[in-house]
């Protein structure tokens, strides 16, 4: 009776362990490894005001940004990337829609080498986050850029949520850049709950078995 009570434990914790990763891999964000267009030539300027990737989903709100195709390698998520500072400092959002909840925002950040200032700053806002401050100095060249995988962790209140990311630099073409985005819900603390208890039960039914083999 117990094994059977353990197994249907076990069974249960498979099943939210299933669902999770399906829902860690939804991204809020639409081509947040800058995939389209990938600009074969090295990179384009996007000044304010104007659109770009798939689906005209990235808006430029301020001063220019350089869309990154091949000039330096990619992030290890892949696809493109973005300096902030196009021909001057410039910033770039996003708008999605998102439940009421907690969400992870992972994205990778690095700095162009090709002049100064060596510590690059670009301000992120999403959710309840306005103006977090994350600053980078250079340290790599276009052959190893040193992506450093940043994480936050925000609350949408529900209904469209804006994810802007605005460089700090000072006149200078060469920013901060920003690539593989991404935003996912948070687990619940009953999905992770059930997992814990699930394998919990696992872990006694195979004592159990091996128990009764040595007996044997």
């Amino acid at each position: 009776m117990l094994r059977a009570k353990y197994l249907a434990a076990g069974l249960a914790a498979f099943a939210a362990l299933a669902a999770l990763p399906a829902q860690a891999a939804v991204n809020l964000i639409q081509d947040g490894s800058f995939n389209d267009p990938l600009v074969g030539g090295g990179y384009t300027t996007v000044n304010a005001g104007n659109f770009f990737g798939t689906g005209n989903v990235w808006q430029v709100t301020s001063g220019s940004v350089d869309v990154i195709g091949n000039y330096w390698v990619p992030p290890t998520a892949g696809g493109g990337s973005v300096d902030l500072d196009g021909n001057a400092p410039g910033g770039i959002s996003q708008s999605f829609s998102a439940p009421a909840g907690s969400y992870n925002l992972y994205f990778y950040l690095s700095g162009n080498p090709d002049g100064s200032p060596s510590t690059k700053s670009v301000d992120l806002s999403v959710g309840n986050i306005s103006n977090q401050l994350f600053t980078y100095t250079v340290t790599g060249d276009k052959s190893n850029m040193n992506y450093v995988l940043e994480h936050v962790v925000f609350t949408s209140a529900g209904g469209t949520n804006t994810l802007s990311f605005l460089s700090q630099d000072t006149n200078s073409p060469y920013g901060a850049v920003v690539g593989g985005i991404s935003i996912s819900a948070v687990p619940e603390p009953a999905s992770w709950m059930m997992l814990i208890l699930g394998f919990g039960g696992i872990g006694m039914m195979l004592r159990s078995r091996r128990r009764s083999l040595l007996a044997a």
